[in-house]
């Protein structure tokens, strides 16, 4: 009988980055073949399957080395094959995954792009004081009447209805009540008390994505942190039909609440897509060097995700401009719109429920002695050190994430600041903003189908396109900066603000089409969650940034419109950046990182 042999070296722990492979056992057969010995003896096969181990041997590393390969390693390193993570992805599993969007996308796009930003600063001046008088309360400027004209001047020679609307003309010529509002200690203009709230709410939004960012990668709790965090910022979205004027800050209390359930939401739900898209069945039957069927798959999917969600938000902004237009448009009606994006974000994840699974990831290694919460966050600020950590050895990678700060604090800051403006400056109605809001949407829809077509159209390179599209968004605020220098253009009319709003539109879906296909080229393979995570964060804390600045601005001028000077001098700042940036440079630097990780 053939005798039993070890082929490979004992499981000895080694100073690599991996541990060595699990000893394999063979039968050394001088005479006959293994088939021969095995095929009369079912149960001598049994014994010797039994012998062989199932899975992979788990050994701890003791050194302060190793910690990281403990705590962020690739989701194909060390991790126990689960049925539930590798089933193959169903067509209702992938639309499941888009109803995480569909269900949460009307919150950004109608409630805090539009209503709640409204409902802030009405709050906030029907508390406030005359910035000339502290002692008279701020109200809105009622309706102008037309004056009751005296007898037309013999010595004049317009005809009555000349005079009649030259008189109406001058009355209508009345800058805008200036109000402030007393919070923590100071008075503040009341159209910069919704700009200080968002600062804040995305400060909180980003401590909650990277404290809970390790949940969401390791163990089985990705699917009811999603749910769980969709039911919160839904409920707090839905109380807003409770708050009255007097109760402001609790307004922006419940603000402060669903935008870091989103920010969470968003960091779940991308969580999923690297693992229904390894599962689909074109990317497990293709070759492992065929890389670009895997790009293609999820460009897919993302982008079915990503229209989903634009087309919830649109039909929730068309829906709740009409609830505005029927309740009289009052602060109410803003109410009901946001109690209807509240209601619409909660019931949307009883089907997500059902249809999207579990999908756990790899366990995380856990301490017994230390609580598991705890563990959890710290693999989250771990995770996000060490992409930092793979980020400084790629000089392109810094480059763009430098470049991208800049122009994402200022396309985010320049949406909030418009309604502002257009509300306190040029006096737009509700509904007037909603469809601002929507013209947005639907432009923005146009743009990230176009942008891809244009590029191959005219051969246009990732890096041109993106410097192409800041210089689209920068004349929105130049345009904004041209009323100070002349009386009939320079955003003076509300017709300019629809403009502005298709304008807009164009450029942010354009800009988030760009701005991720060109990252994307500059990050090492297998890596992709790693570096997203980290682009995810500079996103979010550029929006802490514009909104603050934009208020303290405002504070001080008490004139939203200097804020364009602002705005319009960071995308001039991004493009010297962008400039810098050598695509082919980034493309052989990620590799060699790859390469090296292999090794």
């Amino acid at each position: 009988m053939g005798k039993l042999t070890q082929d490979g070296p004992p499981p000895l722990l080694l100073l690599g980055s991996e541990l060595n492979p699990t000893p394999r056992l063979r039968l050394s057969t001088p005479k006959r073949s293994l088939s021969q010995i095995i095929q009369p003896h079912r149960k001598a096969m049994d014994f010797i399957r039994s012998l062989l181990p199932s899975n992979p041997v788990r050994l701890e590393q003791p050194d302060n080395e190793h910690v990281e390969t403990l705590l962020h390693t690739d989701e194909h390193q060390g991790s126990q094959p689960r049925p539930e993570e590798d089933s193959l992805t169903s067509f209702k599993e992938i639309i499941g995954w888009c109803l995480y969007g569909w269900a949460a996308e009307p919150f950004i796009v109608c409630a805090v792009s539009t209503y709640v930003p409204l409902l802030l600063e009405q709050y906030a001046r029907e508390n406030g004081v005359r910035l000339d008088d502290h002692t008279q309360p701020c109200v809105l400027t009622p309706p102008v009447i037309p004056p009751i004209l005296p007898p037309p001047d013999p010595n004049t020679n317009m005809t009555d209805p000349q005079l009649y609307f030259r008189s109406f003309q001058e009355t209508t010529k009345q800058d805008p009540i200036k109000c402030v509002v007393y919070v923590l200690g100071r008075y503040i203009d009341t159209s910069s008390y919704a700009l200080y709230t968002f600062s804040f709410s995305v400060l909180i939004q980003t401590l909650v994505v990277i404290s809970m960012s390790g949940a969401a990668d390791r163990g089985h709790y990705r699917k009811q942190l999603l749910i769980a965090f969709g039911v919160v910022g839904a409920l707090a979205t839905i109380l807003y039909l409770g708050i009255t004027s007097k109760r402001y800050y609790i307004a922006s209390i419940l603000a402060i609440i669903a935008n870091a359930c989103f920010g969470a939401v968003n960091v779940c739900g991308n969580a999923f897509l690297p693992i229904l898209v390894a599962n689909t069945r074109e990317v497990r039957e293709a070759p492992q060097d065929e890389l670009h069927i895997k790009g293609n798959v999820i460009t897919k999917i993302s982008g079915f995700g990503a229209a989903c969600g634009y087309i919830s938000a649109l039909l929730v902004q068309v829906f709740t401009m009409f609830i505005v237009i029927k309740t009289g448009s009052t602060t109410q009606s803003i109410q009901y719109a946001i109690f209807t994006v509240g209601v619409w974000w909660l019931v949307f994840q009883i089907p997500l429920f059902f249809l999207l699974k579990p999908r756990p990831g790899p366990p995380l290694h856990v301490t017994p002695d230390e609580n598991l919460l705890w563990q959890y966050i710290k693999y989250g600020w771990h995770t996000l050190l060490v992409s930092m950590k793979h980020a400084s050895a790629l000089k392109d990678v810094l480059i763009y994430l430098v470049g991208w700060f800049i122009v994402s604090d200022s396309v985010t800051t320049i949406n909030s600041a418009a309604v502002l403006f257009a509300r306190s400056e040029l006096q737009m109605s509700t509904p007037k903003l909603v469809i601002v809001g929507i013209l947005t949407v639907c432009c923005a829809i146009f743009g990230s189908i176009i942008i891809p077509h244009i590029q191959r159209y005219f051969n246009v390179t990732p890096k041109a396109s993106l410097i192409s599209v800041i210089v689209w968004a920068a004349v929105i605020p130049l345009y904004g900066m041209l009323g100070f220098y002349f009386n009939m253009i320079g955003l003076k009319h509300e017709a300019e603000m629809y403009i502005l709003a298709i304008w807009y539109g164009f450029s942010m879906g354009a800009l988030a089409t760009v701005a991720r296909s060109l990252f994307s080229l500059l990050i090492p393979k297998g890596k992709e969650s790693t570096f997203f995570s980290l682009f995810s964060v500079t996103d979010k804390g550029s929006s802490i940034l514009g909104p603050t600045i934009t208020a303290l601005i405002t504070d001080k001028t008490h004139n939203i419109r200097y804020c364009f000077y602002f705005l319009f001098a960071l995308l001039l700042l991004a493009l010297p950046v962008f400039a810098m940036l050598d695509v082919e440079r980034g493309k052989k630097d990620a590799l060699e990182l790859e390469m090296v990780d292999e090794d």
